[in-house]
C-alpha cells in the first residue's frame, strides 16, 4: 500500500511561535473536558447487557423487590432499539453541528441522556425500557460525530492521533464503570447515579470548550477563530498564532492574502472566496458583498452535502470508511454485547458471566489506553491489521474449541478463557477506535459534520441488525458456528484493508483529502513534481 507524502501546502504544520508544552496541554485538557460526553455513551451503549442479563435471569431483582421480566422477543427489542436511534441522532447531529457549531451540538447531547436514564430509574416495563433506549440511543448518535469532528479540526497532527483515540477509551471507561457498580447495585440504582454524567457533561462543555475554528470561519468570524485558536495553543495571545491561523484559513477557504498558486488543489469555492480577498482593489459595497456571499458558499447545508457525495471528495472516503465499519461489526463482537452474559455462560469459563463481563471489559479498557500511548509510533495501519488478524483468529478458535468440547470430548475451560482475553483486548487496541479516528481525518471541511453524522448513522444502523437478529443467526448457526462465521468475515476484512487503508497517522488533513482525490498514482506524481 503506498503511502501518503506530505503536500506542499502544510496548513496544520505552520511555524509555531508558542510553547508546545502549553499548547499540548491545552488541547489535552480540552478534549479530556468534552469526553465526558463519551463517558456517558459507554454507559448507554452497557447498560442493556446489565438489565437483559437482570431480567431475563431466574433470580429476582434482590434490590428493590423489581418484579420486571423480560422475554426473549424483548429482549431483542431492547437490545437492538439503542443502535437503532443513534443513526437518526447521527443525522441529526450532521444538520446540528452545521447550524449551531460543534460546541453547543455538543452540549445538547446531554438532554436526551438525562431523559433516558430517568425513565429507565423510573422503568415499570417493557415499553418503559424501550423509551429510555430511544432517548439514550439519540444521545449516543448526537454526541459521536461532533466531538470526531472537533477533534480533527483542532488539534495537531502530532496529536491528533492520540486524541482522538481518547473517545474510545473514554466509551469503554464508561461501559467498564457500568458492568463494574452492576455487579454490587442494582440497574435501577445505576440508572439513578448515571444521572449525574449528562449534567457534568453539559457544564464542561458549555464553560471550558472553545467553538471549533474551522467552523467560525465557514461562518465568516474570523476574529472569533483566531481567539478560539489562541485558547487552544495554551491560552496565548492572538499574534502568536498568527502564522497558523493564516495557514488554517487557507484550508478552511477563508484568507486575505494568499498566493493563489498554493490553492491549485483547493475547491474552486475556496479559490474564488481567497481570491476576492486577496485582491482587495476597491474595498467598496460590491465587493464586500461578493466576499459575504462567497464566504456564506462555505455554510453547506444537507442536501448540499448529500449531493456533494457524487464528489470522489466525499464518496471515497465514505466507501472505504462503511466497508470498513461493516467488517469492524464483526471484529468487535458488537452484536453480541446485549447477551454477553448468556454467551459467557454457555461457552464455559473457569468464571462467572458477570465478572468474566467486568474482566473482559478491563481487558478492552487496557487496549484502548495503549492504543492512546502507541498510535502515534506505530500508525493506524499496522496496528488495524495486525488487531483485526488477531480478532478473527480469537473467534475462530472460540468456535472451533467449542465445536471440538461437542464431537470429541474436548474440555479445558482457559483455552476459550485466553482466546476471549485476545478478543477483547485487540479489539479495544485496533479494532474499535481507529475507524472513529478516521472519521475524523478522511473527510475534506465542506460537509464534514454532516458527512460525519452520515457515517456513524450508517454504522450503526449496520450494528443494529445484526444485534437484532443475533439471538435469530444463534439459532440457524449454533453459537461455535457464528464464532466462525464472525472470524471468518473479520479476516476477510482484513484483506480489504491490507489493500486499501492508507496510513494517515503524522499527516495534515490536505494531505489525507487528496489522497481520495483521483488516481493515487497521479497524486504521488504531481506530489513529487513539487
Amino acid at each position: 500500500m503506498a503511502e501518503l507524502k506530505s503536500s506542499k501546502i502544510d496548513p496544520e504544520n505552520a511555524k509555531n511561535e508558542y510553547n508546545l508544552f502549553k499548547s499540548s496541554l491545552a488541547q489535552i485538557g480540552t478534549i479530556i473536558v468534552q469526553n465526558v460526553i463519551m463517558l456517558g455513551f459507554g454507559m448507554s451503549l452497557a447498560i442493556p447487557t446489565v438489565v437483559i442479563g437482570s431480567l431475563m435471569s431466574d433470580e429476582v431483582d434482590s434490590g428493590g423487590g423489581d418484579s420486571m421480566t423480560l422475554t426473549e422477543t424483548e429482549a431483542s427489542w431492547y437490545g437492538s432499539v439503542l443502535l437503532v436511534c443513534h443513526p437518526t441522532g447521527g443525522l441529526l447531529s450532521g444538520v446540528l453541528q452545521e447550524i449551531v457549531g460543534r460546541k453547543w451540538c455538543m452540549a445538547l447531547v446531554s438532554v436526551p441522556q438525562l431523559v433516558g436514564w430517568y425513565v429507565l430509574w423510573r422503568a415499570g416495563n417493557a415499553f418503559d425500557l424501550y423509551v429510555s433506549c430511544v432517548a439514550l440511543g439519540l444521545s449516543m448518535g448526537l454526541s459521536e460525530a461532533p466531538v470526531l469532528t472537533y477533534v480533527g479540526e483542532t488539534v495537531e497532527p502530532r496529536l491528533r492521533g492520540p486524541l482522538s483515540s481518547v473517545s474510545t477509551f473514554t466509551i469503554m471507561l464508561g461501559s467498564f464503570v457500568a458492568y463494574l457498580m452492576s455487579t454490587v447495585m442494582p440497574w435501577r440504582t445505576v440508572a439513578m447515579i448515571n444521572m449525574a454524567v449528562p449534567v457534568i457533561s453539559f457544564a464542561a462543555v458549555v464553560l471550558l470548550t472553545p467553538e471549533s475554528p474551522v467552523w467560525l470561519l465557514s461562518r465568516n468570524r474570523p476574529d472569533e477563530a483566531k481567539k478560539s485558536l489562541a485558547y487552544l495553543r495554551g491560552c496565548v495571545s492572538t499574534a502568536d498564532v498568527e502564522d497558523e491561523f493564516s495557514e488554517l484559513s487557507i484550508y478552511a477557504g477563508f484568507n486575505k492574502s494568499v498566493d493563489l498558486e498554493q490553492y491549485a488543489d483547493c475547491g474552486i469555492d475556496q479559490r474564488r472566496l481567497s481570491y476576492v480577498k486577496y485582491l482587495q482593489i476597491n474595498t467598496n459595497d460590491t465587493t464586500n458583498a461578493e466576499i459575504d456571499i462567497l464566504a456564506n458558499q462555505n455554510q453547506v447545508g444537507f442536501l448540499d452535502t448529500l449531493k456533494s457525495f457524487w464528489s470522489p471528495e466525499l464518496n471515497r472516503p465514505f466507501l472505504f470508511i462503511m466497508l470498513f465499519f461493516f467488517f469492524w461489526s464483526f471484529a468487535t463482537f458488537i452484536p453480541a454485547k446485549p447477551y454477553l452474559i448468556a454467551v459467557f455462560g454457555e461457552i464455559g469459563l473457569p468464571c462467572t458471566a458477570q465478572w468474566t463481563l467486568v474482566y473482559t471489559s478491563i481487558l478492552t479498557l487496557v487496549g484502548t489506553l495503549l492504543n492512546v500511548l502507541t498510535v502515534s509510533k506505530f500508525g493506524k495501519r499496522p496496528i488495524t491489521l495486525v488487531s483485526m488478524a488477531l480478532c478473527a483468529f480469537s473467534m475462530l478458535g472460540i468456535g472451533m474449541y467449542m465445536l471440538s468440547t461437542t464431537y470429541f470430548s474436548f474440555s479445558s475451560t482457559w483455552i476459550p478463557m485466553i482466546l476471549l482475553n485476545a478478543l477483547f483486548f485487540f479489539s479495544g487496541y485496533g479494532v474499535f477506535p481507529i475507524p472513529w479516528m478516521l472519521v475524523s481525518e478522511i473527510y475534506p471541511t465542506k460537509g464534514r459534520g454532516i458527512a460525519s453524522g452520515l457515517t456513524a448513522a450508517l454504522a450503526f444502523l449496520m450494528t443494529f441488525v445484526l444485534t437484532k437478529f443475533f439471538l435469530e443467526m444463534q439459532e440457524w448457526f449454533t453459537l461455535p458456528g457464528l464464532f466462525i462465521v464472525y472470524g471468518s468475515i473479520t479476516l476477510v476484512g482484513t484483506l480489504y484493508l491490507y489493500a486499501c487503508m492508507p496510513e494517515t497517522e503524522n499527516k495534515t488533513l490536505q494531505d489525507i483529502e487528496q489522497f481520495f482525490i483521483g488516481d493515487l498514482d497521479d497524486y504521488e506524481d504531481h506530489d513529487n513534481q513539487n
